[in-house]
């Protein structure tokens, strides 16, 4: 059966109107917020001994981000699974997005209950599930309109985070310390073990190539050729910057508090 013909030819394309800006709030909103999960789980994996992974997840957070630009760069038109495997066969592609989707609707059920424990609201505890669906559905809603107008409203969110988080690593950054860092006496296998249990919660890196399909050409292509590798670069680089050194400093303020001072 023929592939279906869709873009400017057949008179069907998608508007590219979202701007970097936008593009980078929505990227940090799933990238940029998974570093809390990060250090959490890296000082329950191997408590004070956790810098070590704290810092190999920054590295490995890093290569991503490179090759997530070099993704945008070739797949102008989206580089989510479905639009990259769609050239090796239709079936592997579907195959990809169905796998994908059950994935985020997992990830998007299990972020909105933890979310919405943390508020130790009485009301919100005993209908946590009809309150993470609710607020699923909010979301749905907000994303019906599309990313340029879902973007904006992630822009909000994204700037008083990021300023929140400047404030933090000012304040703690005079009082950083290797005094209480342990050496771990953890085997090779553990260390592993440690190491793919906290790099699982820093995700969301695959956003941005989902969105190039959208994102405004760069001023030298054509809708005929596109190219968005600027564009897409000033969204990935400032966040990648921020989750990267954001991480490995937040995760060592939280490694210079004392351990005996600690309320239990």
């Amino acid at each position: 059966m023929a592939e279906p013909v869709l873009g400017q030819a057949a008179g069907v394309h998608r508007p590219r109107n979202l701007d970097w800006k936008r593009a980078a709030a929505l990227l940090y909103g799933d990238w940029g917020t998974s570093k809390a999960y990060v250090i959490g789980l890296a000082f329950l994996a191997a408590g004070y001994a956790s810098l070590p992974i704290i810092l190999a997840v920054c590295v490995l957070t890093g290569l991503v981000g490179i090759n997530y630009a070099v993704i945008c760069r070739y797949f102008p038109d989206g580089g989510g699974v479905y639009s990259a495997a769609r050239s090796q066969g239709r079936l592997l592609a579907v195959v990809g997005a169905l796998l994908l989707i059950a994935d985020l609707t997992v990830t998007a059920a299990l972020s909105g209950w933890s979310g919405l424990s943390y508020f130790n609201i009485p009301i919100l505890k005993e209908h946590i599930v009809w309150a993470t669906v609710g607020m699923l559905l909010v979301m749905g809603v907000i994303n019906w309109y599309g990313p340029k107008h879902s973007g904006s409203f992630a822009v909000t969110l994204a700037v008083p985070t990021v300023i929140v988080v400047l404030v933090l690593i000012g304040i703690t950054a005079p009082h950083l310390t290797t005094r209480y860092l342990e050496r771990s006496h953890e085997n090779p296998a553990q260390l592993w073990v440690q190491f793919v249990g906290v790099i699982l919660a820093l995700s969301g890196v695959e956003a941005i190539a989902n969105l190039t399909g959208v994102m405004k050409l760069d001023p030298d292509s054509t809708p005929g050729h596109p190219k968005v590798a600027s564009e897409s670069a000033k969204a990935i680089w400032p966040v990648a910057v921020e989750v990267v050194i954001g991480t490995a400093l937040l995760g060592w303020a939280m490694l210079s508090l004392n351990p005996n001072a600690m309320v239990t």
